[in-house]
């Protein structure tokens, strides 16, 4: 699952980078709006947790207008200290599909996006004659689950829940806790195997660019 986060206090990014990031979580951090739509017309996102106020101004609505405008069944939940009924009213009529007020504790964040990603997740998606179940992260033929290694079936659902091309950098940056440590070569020996235990075409290279899987 692919999340990206708004929200103008750094530390804070960074803290939920570290606690949400791993399991399957890819996550995407930014700061302001142009950063924020930067990101969404490059990435699809299974959610998108919105702060509702940047740098002093409440920016939700323009945010939120854009997102589901690229994607009408784009989750999203707003972040806020505003607290009262008539702000969490408002915010979901600004089009937010949940509210969590300022501060949270982490497990329930972690609960909402799980909800959330299950309520607007469709149960299955076919890609060539596999099903592929974004919820629990699971590769099925024919009623059969394919079993990955950690690292093939890290990299199948990152290049998943991205929806574009990922370069072999990307995808290291991604994959690995210190990427530097990481060739190139090792990438292109992940994504050999994973075409030898699921189909040759799954995953499709893009000349000089990198790897994508084709929704």
């Amino acid at each position: 699952m692919r999340i990206l986060i708004v929200d103008d206090e750094i530390e804070l990014l960074g803290l939920l980078r570290l606690s949400l990031e791993g399991k399957g979580w890819f996550i995407d951090t930014a700061s302001d709006v142009s950063e924020a739509k930067s990101y969404l017309d490059t990435f699809h996102y299974q959610a998108i947790i919105l702060d509702r106020t940047l740098n002093g101004i409440d920016q939700s609505r323009t945010l939120i207008t854009y997102a589901k405008q690229k994607n009408p069944q784009q989750p999203i939940l707003l972040l806020s200290a505003l607290s009262s009924v008539d702000e969490k009213v408002q915010g979901l009529e600004y089009g937010a599909d949940d509210y969590l007020e300022k501060p949270f504790d982490i497990k329930e964040l972690r609960a909402r996006i799980t909800a959330l990603n299950r309520r607007f997740s469709p149960k299955t998606l076919k890609i060539e004659a596999f099903e592929i179940d974004p919820l629990s992260q699971s590769i099925r033929k024919e009623g059969t689950e394919i079993i990955l290694s950690k690292n093939e079936h890290a990299l199948f659902f990152y290049l998943f829940s991205r929806g574009c091309v990922a370069s072999r950098d990307e995808i290291m940056d991604a994959l690995y806790d210190n990427p530097q440590n990481i060739t190139p070569n090792t990438i292109d020996e992940l994504v050999a195997r994973l075409r030898r235990k699921l189909s040759p075409t799954i995953i499709k290279t893009i000349k000089t660019r990198g790897y994508v899987i084709e929704i």
